[in-house]
């Protein structure tokens, strides 16, 4: 099997403590580095003109959607398509949490490379502007989410407050409900669903979120699952902490809120976007979220 390290240098832990995969690379495994990350482009080649066939990413959430998204603009060029490993690195590591290793320990992850993995077949979301370049990724998101990302961004992290502790800091901000900087409304449009002012949509292929909060509740007959909040929102908190117990079967649609599942989704929104913490320009305004080809995960 044909090996291929990709690390990061500036994602969070690989900067403060140092390559994982670095440390433990042999003669026979390609490494490179994302130091500047158009490096990503050489990579590709790489692992296209060497067959590689498992590509272990060490980085943040964005790391590994720059990653897999660029794999997937150029699928048809390989011969057969690698599977991929994802070791936390960044600041807070949800997707490497659901789809990936658990701990980027030395010791750990060298098991991990002597060990059959465990594989895991998704389709990732396709995000695109019509003529535009595509973005893979795991996590998408309007409205009120980009709000809560600048927040624990330029808030929490430059606090040192980092990972899951940032995420719920930036929740129990958002939920008390009093805090307008955070709780903006703005207009949008998605077709045959919604057409107005609302909070925030997020939406997701991965089987579950971080801290075991997973916001979707609508019949699972379809991989992109996606929950909107109308900007007349009630009980919000309230129905967080029910959905972080675990009550899934209860209709919240007379709180604002809604959950259910597609194949693809058409926008026409012009305020921000982001994936996986990663804000994204669509200047049309007018862009669809649709499914990528299956891609496996050994974790």
């Amino acid at each position: 099997m044909k090996r291929l390290f990709i690390v990061n240098p500036l994602s969070e832990r690989v900067a403060k403590k140092g390559s994982t995969l670095e440390s433990l690379k042999d003669v026979s495994t390609h490494l490179t580095y994302l130091d500047p990350f158009e490096n990503i482009f050489d990579t590709v080649d790489l692992a296209i003109n060497d067959k590689v066939d498992h590509v272990f990413i060490e980085g943040g959430d964005g790391t590994s959607q720059g990653v897999v998204t660029e794999f997937l603009r150029q699928y048809e060029k390989f011969e057969h398509f690698p599977k991929f490993s994802i070791l936390p690195g960044g600041m807070t590591n949800q997707v490497s949490k659901n789809i990936g290793l658990r701990s980027a320990k030395k010791r750990y992850v060298s098991s991990c490379l002597n060990t059959e993995l465990k594989p895991i077949t998704i389709q990732l979301l396709w995000v695109s502007e019509s003529n535009g370049p595509k973005h893979a990724g795991f996590l998408f998101s309007t409205g009120a989410i980009p709000q809560l990302t600048q927040y624990t961004t330029a808030t929490l992290h430059g606090k040192g407050i980092g990972g899951t502790f940032a995420v719920l800091g930036g929740i129990m901000k958002a939920i008390r409900g009093n805090d307008k900087t955070l709780m903006k409304s703005s207009n949008i449009k998605i077709e045959s669903l919604f057409d107005g002012e609302h909070l925030g949509t997020i939406a997701t292929t991965l089987p579950s979120l971080l801290l075991g909060l997973d916001p979707f509740w609508g019949p699972q007959n379809a991989p992109l699952r996606f929950t909107y909040a109308d900007a007349n929102y009630q009980k919000l908190g309230r129905n967080i902490f029910g959905l972080w117990m675990g009550r899934k079967g209860k209709d919240r649609s007379k709180d604002g809120l809604f959950s259910s599942c597609h194949k693809h989704l058409n926008f026409n929104y012009t305020g921000p976007v982001v994936l996986d913490g990663e804000f994204l320009d669509f200047p049309s305004g007018q862009f669809s979220v649709n499914l990528s080809r299956p891609i496996t995960f050994l974790k």
